[in-house]
């Protein structure tokens, strides 16, 4: 996915943090995928000057221009920016949060309801053995609705698994290039 500066800079504001951010990368999945320092990435962020080269990994990693790259930095050093940054980037990350535990508490209190109504209305009609074929539909049913809401509650294979999975793989190249290079 290619994220172009422009698009968002007419929504809001955007640092070099919240681009990093909003690919879920730490400050050293970061370095390792721009072959910066650690500490390059930390003294951008706090708005100290970086190089064209540091400039180029950057934006190479961002996929944008350095031009934008450039631009995002320079509304960075804007006196009264990263405040507003902050608030909005919190805020945001706040409806997140409270999106996300709503979408739980509705997944554990749906999931309570289901084995309530197992238990009360499905197993007393057990008869021996009787109706063994149509509880184990249900059973089969209702484990089937939990396991669909939990997929999708809990994203196991969702946008941070994917960026983990990227990050990893970026790095194990790395480490087999800096190995080549070595030999």
């Amino acid at each position: 996915m290619v994220y172009s500066v422009t698009a968002f800079t007419t929504i809001k504001r955007i640092s070099v943090k919240s681009l990093r951010l909003t690919r879920y990368w730490s400050q050293e999945q970061l370095a390792q995928l721009s072959n910066l320092n650690v500490r390059t990435i930390q003294r951008i962020e706090k708005g100290e000057g970086a190089g064209l080269e540091t400039l180029k990994s950057l934006a190479s990693v961002f996929e944008i221009s350095v031009d934008e790259l450039k631009s995002v930095i320079e509304r960075d050093n804007q006196p009264g920016n990263k405040e507003s940054l902050r608030s909005e980037h919190g805020k945001e990350m706040h409806e997140q949060a409270k999106a996300k535990v709503k979408a739980i508490r509705y997944f554990y209190a749906l999931t309570a309801f289901l084995v309530t109504v197992f238990v009360l209305f499905m197993l007393p009609n057990y008869n021996g053995g009787e109706n063994t074929g149509p509880l184990i539909v249900v059973f089969l049913s209702f484990a089937t609705l939990v396991a669909g809401l939990a997929i999708y509650v809990f994203e196991p294979f969702g946008a941070k698994w994917e960026k983990a999975k990227v990050a990893k793989i970026v790095q194990q190249q790395n480490q087999e290039r800096c190995l080549d290079n070595k030999n």
